[in-house]
């Protein structure tokens, strides 16, 4: 018997981050023609420690500086991702062009400290305020050339930052988000069904999980046992809607309200994706003035750019910023890599040599040399 709903879910970057013996051949190897500084140090009151590496160029300072910020799942200050480095290869990259970088580990990665059952973006934005922190106390930064560079939900963090820190002097958004996590969600969860089952199938099962994301972007507030009871209604409704052709191929026949909120929703409503799914980014895009980035590929299948660079662009319209590129790169997936299946199937991130295109690796050091470094 079947007891459990057809469920898809994916989320942002649901990858292990933990370093692999295969080295890519980007992957930056020393020694390098730049000073490279491991550094520590905590938030305000010492409930965070954060690690991570520094690097600048061996001439004059003082420099202008970007803050790496990983994407969703807890990260090592590369961003590690089946055996691909990516942030090595941005901050080595950057570094050899003039530019300081300051790559951290997230919370309980490498020798990072904090809190992650209860965080959320918001904590984590306020780690990036707390590695901005200890940037000022650099002699070789630039105090007022402090940006950011954010994938994926890094990317979504990125505009919480300046909302806190309005000085911040730019934001590179690599694959960010620009509309909420109910609607990334929704296609991530039942885009994978297209073409493998019936029409009919496919809207019952889209009905259904856009219902239950909408009701906790809906009700966020309110406490786990009335938002599961809430979806239990709407499966009941949705249930008793459909025969049994529609209902099995779902493995959703024998699957009882209690099942479906308990077992397989109330998974979404611990606080990092509770928050995720209930927030609209757009509040934050919409108070962004500094020089902004917007780098997004085109064969994304995990932050699709005809959802979220549209959105990011309207709400910077409304913040009135009139430093605003963007730009959607043909032929790159999630993590900016030419694909061929372009998928999300680690698989096909893993046997892909290129850690991450050098095309766009040009485009950020052009426009933060025009825009920052000048």
């Amino acid at each position: 018997m079947q007891t459990k709903l057809l469920k898809w879910l994916l989320l942002i970057m649901p990858f292990s981050a933990a370093a692999q013996q295969t080295i890519k051949p980007q992957t930056p190897q020393p020694p390098f023609n730049y000073t490279v500084d491991s550094v520590e140090y905590n938030n305000a009151d010492k409930s965070v420690h954060l690690a991570g590496t520094l690097t600048y160029p061996k001439t004059k300072g003082p420099f202008a500086v970007a803050v790496l910020i990983t994407g969703s799942g807890l990260q090592d200050r590369d961003e590690t991702i089946i055996n691909h480095k990516p942030f090595a290869v941005i901050a080595d990259y950057l570094t050899n062009n003039g530019m300081a970088v300051l790559r951290v580990d997230d919370r309980t990665k490498g020798k990072s400290k904090g809190d992650v059952a209860n965080a959320t973006s918001l904590d984590y934005s306020n780690d990036v305020l707390t590695s901005i922190n200890y940037l000022q106390t650099r002699n070789e930064i630039d105090k007022n050339k402090i940006g950011v560079i954010g994938h994926s939900e890094g990317g979504f963090i990125a505009p919480i930052v300046f909302t806190k820190y309005p000085k911040l002097a730019f934001i590179i958004s690599l694959a960010g988000t620009g509309v909420s996590g109910a609607a990334i969600l929704l296609k991530q969860q039942t885009d994978p069904l297209k073409g493998k089952v019936s029409q009919t199938v496919f809207d019952a099962y889209f009905n259904l999980t856009k219902q239950t994301l909408y009701t906790i972007h809906d009700y966020a507030n309110e406490s786990d046992s009335l938002i599961l009871d809430r979806v239990k209604k709407i499966f009941t409704t949705w249930q008793s809607a459909y025969a049994d052709s529609i209902l099995l191929p779902l493995n959703a026949k024998n699957v009882s309200a209690d099942i479906y909120a308990n077992m397989q929703v109330k998974k979404e409503l611990i606080p990092w994706l509770r928050y995720f799914i209930a927030t609209e980014p757009s509040v934050f895009w919409s108070k962004v003035t500094c020089p902004v980035l917007v780098l997004n590929g085109e064969k994304d299948k995990q932050v699709y750019p005809e959802d979220n660079v549209p959105a990011i662009q309207k709400a910077l319209q409304a913040a009135h910023n009139k430093n605003v590129t963007v730009k959607i790169l043909p032929g790159l997936n999630h993590l900016f890599q030419h694909c061929t299946e372009c998928s999300v199937s680690v698989a096909e991130y893993a046997k892909i040599d290129e850690t991450f295109s050098s095309e766009v690796l040009a485009i950020m050091n052009s426009w933060l040399h025009s825009n920052i470094m000048k």
